[in-house]
C-alpha cells in the first residue's frame, strides 16, 4: 500500500469521525420517525421531518430505511379469481348473444368498439364507440342489444357469452345478465364460442374500416349506421344460406309469431 495512502488515512481521522456522527445523528433521526409512524414511505417521513424542522433530503431517507431495513412492507395485491370456461355441454339454454370489444388506433388515439351479434341470425343488435372500456358501457349495449330482440318478437331467455375480460366478469355486467338469462366465458377455439364474434370483428375492420380515412372517434361513431345496414341487411352470410342476417332474424320472428 502507498504510503501517503496511510498518511492521508491519518490525517483525515478526525474528519471521518464528525462525518460518521454526523450521519449516525441522521440515521437516528429517521429511524425515530418511522419507528412513529411505521407505514409510512419516505415521502411522508420527508414531510415529518421537514414540519420538525429537519432538512433531509427525500434520497438520504430512502437510503437510510434501506440501511435500517425500515421500509414499509409492500401492500399485496388482492386479484379476483378469474371464472372458469364454461364446456358448451355446461351452456345453460337459451338464445345466445355475444359481446366482446374491439379496438381501433387513431390519429387522436385509441378507441374501442363493442358489438353484440346474435348467433342465431347472425345480427349485429347493438353497438358502442368509446374511449376505454367500462363495464357500464358494456351493461348499456348489451341493455340496447336485448330491447332489439324483444321488438322483433323474441322474448325467449337469453344465454350471454363473452371472453374473460374485466368489464364481462364484474358483478353489475353480470346481474344485467341474470335480468335476461345467464352468462358463461367461452373461448375463441370453441365449438359455438367467441370466435363468431371475432370473425364479425374481422369482416369489420377489413371490410369496412380500414377502408375509410378516419380522423377521429367521432367519425367512427357516425359510420356505425351505415355499418349496421351493410352488415345486416345488404352482406350475405355464409353460415345462412347466403341470406342477409336480417332477413333470417325477421323471418324466424314471423314464423314464431304465426306459430
Amino acid at each position: 500500500m502507498p504510503y501517503w495512502r496511510l498518511r492521508d488515512h491519518q490525517h483525515n481521522a478526525l474528519a471521518r469521525c464528525v462525518k460518521q456522527q454526523h450521519r449516525d445523528a441522521l440515521y437516528e433521526k429517521v429511524r425515530q420517525a418511522a419507528l412513529q409512524h411505521p407505514t409510512s414511505g419516505y415521502r411522508l417521513l420527508y414531510q415529518e421531518l421537514k414540519a420538525q424542522g429537519e432538512e433531509i433530503g427525500l434520497h438520504k431517507i430512502r437510503v437510510a430505511l434501506g440501511e435500517l431495513h425500515l421500509h414499509p412492507p409492500l401492500p399485496r395485491k388482492t386479484r379476483k379469481p378469474s371464472l372458469k370456461v364454461s364446456a358448451p355441454q355446461d351452456w345453460p339454454e337459451g338464445r345466445r348473444l355475444q359481446i366482446d370489444a374491439t379496438r381501433l388506433s387513431l390519429p387522436d388515439g385509441v378507441c374501442w368498439i363493442y358489438f353484440v351479434l346474435d348467433v342465431t341470425s347472425r345480427v349485429v343488435l347493438a353497438s358502442r364507440v368509446m374511449r376505454s372500456l367500462s363495464m357500464h358501457l358494456a351493461k348499456l349495449t348489451l341493455d340496447e342489444a336485448v330491447a332489439v330482440l324483444r321488438a322483433q318478437g323474441h322474448h325467449e331467455a337469453i344465454l350471454v357469452q363473452s371472453d374473460g375480460g374485466s368489464d364481462f366478469t364484474s358483478d353489475l355486467f353480470h346481474q344485467g345478465c341474470l335480468k335476461y338469462g345467464s352468462w358463461v366465458r367461452c373461448k375463441v377455439s370453441q365449438p359455438g364460442g367467441t370466435g363468431i364474434l371475432e370473425r364479425l370483428n374481422r369482416t369489420y375492420k377489413y371490410q369496412f374500416a380500414f377502408r375509410h380515412d378516419w380522423q377521429s372517434m367521432a367519425d367512427v361513431r357516425a359510420a356505425m349506421p351505415d355499418f349496421h345496414r351493410w352488415y345486416n341487411r345488404e352482406r350475405r352470410h355464409s353460415a345462412l344460406g347466403y341470406a342477409t342476417p336480417w332477413s333470417t332474424l325477421t323471418s324466424s320472428a314471423n314464423a314464431r309469431n304465426a306459430t
